[in-house]
């Protein structure tokens, strides 16, 4: 991120403004970078920082006197082998009670995302997003420089089109997560809508990503994905009502240091116009019509995606998420439906689609509420009866605690 003049600024809050990046992988960072140092051991083989905050273009403001990012901070830690591996997740997971709170008075207003590997782990990485990136422009920040040559060189070719889909869902929970109220502290009002913000230009970002993955490609920078995924043939034209471009503009420049916050309003638009994009793009990587007759075409089909041995394995094993989701009559009820955590994502789906129909999260009039009946079918196929328009909440919390550690909701009732 670029430092701006002040005469080049426009007029911002006086409790916030955008700060350089450039001293990221410094001082900045090096409260949250210790946590993932002690958790990883002090017999730790490196620290490899992923992400944004490697590539350079993390985005930073001043909140109260001070900066934070606002971007999640991706460390790969490299122990010595698999003791020191189980012993470092434990650690991890004991400190998880009040996270958020102490990293953002280290000034990470986002998630510390520590993974912990071994050589092996780490040469054995799939072909992943993160894994193109961690390759790409991960910067050893501790350890032998070379450690970032045992991550395997794949190319965008590689990545499988499961991979595709869960990167275009789990993007799917950012925009829910952008629209939930739930606890968010209103004497931080000011920093929270810049949360929300990055999080639906995050996924703005990611739908030129998930594009360009789908065709076997994947340019280095965000702005070269978003002038790729622009130049498709398939791309629609940012005056197309029907189907809108991302505001992708708007997050270029977001990551190139215009951290704004919008008017509620304002920000409601940009959000919906990213979901109206986020379910066009997920009927393209379907294979669903544009405008289908029924809103919700093809979420049982890609809910069923897995084999049915990994559907029938995973409804067998333990799996905390199965809970989250309120399946009836055990795990075994809906394992034809998909996994749980495919289910889980067609859930999330559905509701975008439900939103990009009506042009609101809650329905409306008496078409709304035809809608939102036909969601609470789609919902109860999927085993998360519970759940309707109104409760994208419940879905944000099984995705965060069920698949993730919980730091995006740990402050929620």
């Amino acid at each position: 991120m670029k430092p701006h003049s002040p005469a080049a600024e426009p007029a911002r809050s006086p409790g916030l403004r955008t700060v350089p990046a450039a001293a990221g992988l410094g001082r900045l960072l090096e409260g949250p970078l210790d946590l993932a140092r002690h958790w990883a051991g002090e017999d730790r083989l490196g620290l490899i920082v992923s992400g944004s905050h490697a590539a350079g273009d993390a985005v930073w403001v001043t909140h109260e006197g001070r900066p934070v990012s606002l971007s999640d901070l991706d460390v790969y830690a490299v122990v010595r082998d698999v003791a020191a591996k189980r012993t470092a997740l434990a650690r991890a997971r004991a400190a998880r009670t009040g996270l958020g709170a102490r990293l953002l008075a280290l000034g990470l207003a986002a998630p510390l995302e520590v993974g912990f590997h071994t050589l092996a782990n780490l040469a054995a990485l799939p072909a992943r997003p993160g894994t193109l990136e961690l390759r790409r422009s991960g910067r050893v920040v501790e350890g032998d420089p070379a450690l970032r040559e045992a991550v395997p060189a794949w190319t965008a070719g590689d990545v499988g089109h499961e991979e595709v889909w869960l990167l275009l869902e789990n993007r799917a929970f950012e925009l829910l997560w952008a629209a939930t109220p739930g606890g968010h502290d209103p004497r931080r009002a000011e920093l929270e809508a810049l949360k929300r913000r990055h999080a639906v230009l995050k996924c703005a970002l990611d739908l030129a990503s998930v594009t360009a993955l789908s065709a076997g490609e994947y340019p280095r920078s965000a702005g070269e994905r978003v002038a790729w995924a622009r130049a498709r043939p398939d791309h629609a034209p940012a005056d197309d009502r029907s189907s809108p471009e991302p505001p992708w503009d708007a997050a270029l420049a977001w990551r190139n240091g215009q951290a704004e916050p919008l008017e509620p309003g304002a920000a409601a638009a940009e959000r919906l116009r990213t979901v109206v994009a986020w379910v066009a793009t997920w009927r393209r990587l379907a294979g669903v019509p544009a405008d289908p007759p029924d809103p919700f075409t093809g979420i049982g089909r890609i809910a069923r995606r897995a084999r049915l041995r990994r559907r029938l394995r995973e409804a067998l094993l333990p799996d905390a998420l199965v809970a989250r989701l309120r399946v009836p009559g055990g795990r075994l009820r809906h394992a034809l439906d998909g996994t749980p955590r495919h289910r889980l994502n067609a859930a999330a789906a559905a509701l975008l689609m439900f939103e990009a129909s009506c042009g609101t999260p809650r329905p409306v009039g008496r078409e709304g509420e035809a809608l939102g009946a036909e969601l609470r079918r789609v919902l109860r196929r999927l085993g998360v009866a519970s759940v309707g328009p109104e409760s994208g909440a419940e879905l944000v919390r099984a995705w965060d605690r069920g698949l993730l550690d919980g730091q995006r909701t740990e402050d929620w009732a």
